[in-house]
This record gives C-alpha cells, sequence and structure tokens, in this order.
C-alpha cells in the first residue's frame, strides 16, 4: 500500500503560538530529545508531589471554595505578564467549556481530554473545533497500566491494543497497533501525549508522520467507541 510523505508536525494554537501534534509523558524525558513533554501531576511518578497538592481525606480530595473561572482569571493575569506562551484546560465538558467562555477575556488554547476510540467524545471534539480550542489526547491506548482495581476485565478500554479492528489496520499499513492509534488522533489534528517506561516503545510512537489512515480506517476505529472512560477522576 502506498504511504504518504511527511505529515505536518504541529498545529497552530488561538493565540498563534504552535504546539507540536506529539508530546511524551513524564515517564523517561531523558531517553530522546522531544520539544513537547507534558507533566502531569496524576503520573505515578509524580506521586508525592501530587498527594501534598491535592490532600484526601476519607478517600476523598480535599477541595478549596475557589471557582474555576476565578482560577483562569490568575491565568489570563499571568499569561498578561508574558511568562506563559498559552494557557488552557484539562477535562472540561462542553458546559463547563461555555460557562468558562462567557466570561473569559482569553479563551482556553487547549482542552486535555481523555480520547481513543473505546472514548470517542464526538461532541466534544466538534464543539472545541467550532470554538477553536484545540484538543490533547492523553491515555491514547487505553491506559492500559494503570491499577488493577480500575480495570473492568476483558472488555476494559485497556485491550484497547489488542482489538482486532485496530490490529487488523496495523497490518495493513505495516505499522503496530500503538502506531495506528496515535496516528487516529493526529490525523484529525488532535494532540496526544503517549507514554511509556521503554526506550523502544517512544522510538516507535514517533513514527506517526509518514503514513495516512484512510476513511474506512477512521471509521472502524470511532465505531468501536463504547463511552467508556480508562481514566476515574477522584472528586
Amino acid at each position: 500500500m502506498e504511504e504518504s510523505t511527511e505529515q505536518p508536525r504541529k498545529i497552530e494554537l488561538n493565540d498563534g503560538t504552535y504546539m507540536p501534534l506529539l508530546g511524551l509523558g513524564t515517564w523517561k524525558p531523558e531517553v530522546i530529545k522531544f520539544k513537547y513533554t507534558n507533566c502531569l501531576l496524576l503520573y505515578n511518578n509524580l506521586q508525592k508531589m501530587g498527594d501534598e497538592l491535592f490532600p484526601e481525606k476519607d478517600g476523598k480530595i480535599l477541595t478549596t471554595d475557589i471557582d474555576y473561572v476565578d482560577v483562569w482569571k490568575g491565568m489570563e493575569a499571568l499569561k498578561a505578564t508574558g511568562k506563559v506562551k498559552s494557557i488552557g484546560v484539562s477535562n472540561f465538558t462542553i458546559e463547563q467549556m461555555e460557562r468558562l467562555l462567557s466570561v473569559a477575556k482569553i479563551p482556553p488554547a487547549v482542552n486535555q481530554v481523555e480520547l481513543h476510540p473505546y472514548f470517542v467524545q464526538s461532541d466534544l471534539i466538534e464543539y472545541c473545533k467550532s470554538k477553536n480550542i484545540a484538543l490533547t489526547a492523553y491515555s491514547p491506548f487505553g491506559s492500559p497500566g494503570r491499577p488493577s482495581e480500575y480495570q473492568r476485565g476483558e472488555t476494559d478500554p485497556m485491550m484497547l491494543l489488542q482489538d482486532t479492528v485496530v490490529g487488523d489496520i496495523a497490518k495493513k499499513h505495516r505499522r503496530t497497533p500503538a502506531q495506528v492509534l496515535l496516528r487516529y488522533h493526529v490525523q484529525q489534528d488532535i494532540v496526544v501525549i503517549p507514554k511509556s517506561m521503554k526506550p523502544h516503545h517512544i522510538l516507535e510512537n514517533t513514527k506517526i508522520f509518514d503514513f495516512t489512515l484512510d476513511e474506512e480506517d477512521m471509521n472502524a476505529l470511532r465505531s468501536l467507541n463504547r463511552g467508556w472512560k480508562a481514566c476515574i477522576i477522584k472528586q
């Protein structure tokens, strides 16, 4: 099968800055030179920091009365100082985005959410694109390394890499299932941030810009949607 030539590796955000389409989790950033490293406090290697910032009581995170709209105003003020290039949000629903946009002076440049073929979120994708807000997909493989208590057995999103539909598409393009899942996102101009502890997997993940999934492939992957989140965020 004929593959395409090298594809664009970055997108332009609504504030004029550019963001790489492929990022790297903070598991082993020293292994490969990368322009985008994602420092998410939910990663196990930052658990201690997360515990300090988000203390719990009776199994629930202790929260304050600070509204996210007020937090956003503080982020806008920080951007105005020129100390940050872009500001964005994570795990925001359409309703939350609507509320924020109704008062924001600076719209979010990015909304980072869980996205993969088992959790497509088509409405959210369409909404963010209509507002010129970029999307970043975390857990693009269904978070296979998460704790067993958050798994759902044979029908769990963690089985996405073993899904026969994904496997067939991978064989068709002579790629790995992981490369197919990453290509699925970047082909929609969705930034993707896979994580891996193994250097050869990290290198494998970068080789997604020299082939293209056809419409049949994309529709087949979207048809896997089950509306299941792999990452359960504590309230």
